[in-house]
């Protein structure tokens, strides 16, 4: 498989919760929203992400994703040949923020691809075509690449929409098993929105 992160601080793989009450969701007709950010580490510089930033060997990156309400939602990872299905949970509503890998962890990119591109979708109901292709984990970038451009015509919304209103985050950040903790980049996530599904794509060049 060829994956060109690597996780630092190998600590565990597991992703980071926060466990909070179900909350009901009218799937089809609703709009989804969520805040996501991607957190880029380069040296000493630390600054939330940007779709056609440019990374170099050696930064690290984490994932931060917050639904508003009751969502599954799914991280994939794509270089210029295969697909990763790097998370697939239900994530729950109110005080619940997923950070990928986890608040110990960070992916780090090693430069050996010249693009690298996440996509979260956040979905009220499962996708089994995201399973069909990824279902064993990973799949040849040009079967999984259709199946996005289906996605990301499902999420598409009317730009003239009047300005998000916001909605809150509340409690800490903490991972599976660990001590709460505080981390004030989830008070800078952005947020986003989709027609009755939510894609969100980042795609990194890479400097050799």
């Amino acid at each position: 498989m060829r994956f060109n992160l690597k996780i630092l601080f190998m600590l565990s793989l597991s992703v980071s919760l926060i466990t909070v009450s179900i909350y009901s969701v009218d799937a089809q007709e609703e709009k989804v929203r969520a805040k996501i950010g991607i957190q880029i580490r380069s040296g000493d510089q630390i600054v939330g992400a940007k779709s056609q930033d440019r990374l170099k060997a050696g930064d690290l990156i984490r994932i931060y994703v917050h639904p508003e309400k009751t969502s599954h939602v799914y991280v994939v990872h794509t270089d210029i040949k295969e697909a990763t299905l790097l998370n697939m949970v239900q994530q729950k509503t109110q005080s619940s923020t997923l950070v990928m890998p986890s608040l110990q962890e960070f992916y780090q990119v090693d430069g050996k691809s010249p693009k690298e591109t996440f996509t979260i979708i956040i979905s009220p109901n499962e996708l089994p075509e995201v399973l069909e292709v990824l279902g064993t984990g990973n799949a040849p970038y040009s079967k999984w690449i259709e199946v996005e451009k289906v996605l990301l015509e499902k999420s598409k919304i009317d730009l003239s929409q009047k300005t998000e209103k916001p909605f809150s985050i509340s409690g800490n950040v903490r991972s599976v098993g660990g001590t709460g903790a505080v981390d004030p980049f989830v008070s800078k996530l952005q947020i986003f929105s989709g027609r009755s599904i939510l894609v969100k794509r980042y795609e990194f060049r890479v400097k050799k």
